[in-house]
């Protein structure tokens, strides 16, 4: 009995201090950052915190290989310390030669933590987020903000090759939060494509968060295929 209270006691102690974190789609994540770049690690050292003794936090000194958007920094503030990490506080290790493309939030004072979205160079899957990051930028696309519960609208085209890995659509939400029109920016260039927006039409709730739907507002939906994922289409680049 005491030992199964005792694995009580280490469970809960773990639930209540694991690293949590809230998944955003590609579209959340291009609209809410301030920063978006591919960057290098030049040097990782220790700092002191400014406003408790308590956070752990240390810094590092990055060359900007491509910034997306937002103004050029020249150096990042990092959660834990260097060569001791705590994953359960959302605390992250980065090393000198790591290249990663990084979102960061002005609100979080440019800070990364585990929860930061981030990419190494090296995923193959990288490609269709920058040429999406590409195209949004160079048609000054801000209002992605947006997501959908995904469902299994999608597996039907698992073995489809399309011409682009990733579609843009403006879209005009009613106060049902269902899309009234569709305007297709980019397209997936395969000859499903019709079919493929009537299942967005017929399907498709749009949403802000996991509470706030989205009514009478136009914004833009960003999709990726990926014939690995279990969706095939989704607003996730995974």
């Amino acid at each position: 009995m005491k030992k199964i209270l005792v694995l009580f006691v280490l469970l809960n102690s773990f639930w209540v201090y694991a690293c949590k974190c809230n998944q955003q789609s590609f579209g959340e994540n291009f609209a809410q950052n301030d920063f978006i770049g591919e960057i290098e690690i030049l040097k990782t050292y220790n700092i002191s915190s400014k406003k408790n003794d308590d956070e752990r936090f240390y810094k590092a000194d990055i060359k900007i290989l491509k910034l997306y958007k937002g103004k050029s920094i020249s150096s990042i503030i990092i959660k834990g310390k260097v060569g001791e990490i705590f994953g359960s506080a959302c605390e992250i290790e980065v090393k000198k030669g790591d290249r990663i493309l990084i979102y960061l939030n002005s609100k979080d004072n440019f800070e990364m933590s585990s929860c930061t979205y981030t990419k190494i160079l090296s995923d193959k899957r990288i490609d269709a987020e920058r040429k999406a990051l590409d195209f949004l930028i160079k048609n000054k696309i801000r209002n992605t903000d947006s997501f959908y519960f995904s469902g299994d609208y999608f597996k039907k085209y698992k073995k489809l090759k399309p011409q682009n890995d990733f579609a843009v659509y403006r879209l005009k939400i009613n106060s049902k939060s269902k899309i009234e029109s569709m305007i297709t920016l980019q397209s997936f260039g395969l000859p499903q494509e019709k079919e493929i927006i009537n299942d967005i039409k017929k399907n498709f709730v749009m949403s802000r968060g996991f509470m706030e739907e989205i009514k009478n507002e136009e914004i833009i939906l960003v999709l990726f295929f990926n014939d690995e994922s279990e969706d095939v289409i989704s607003n996730f680049n995974m």
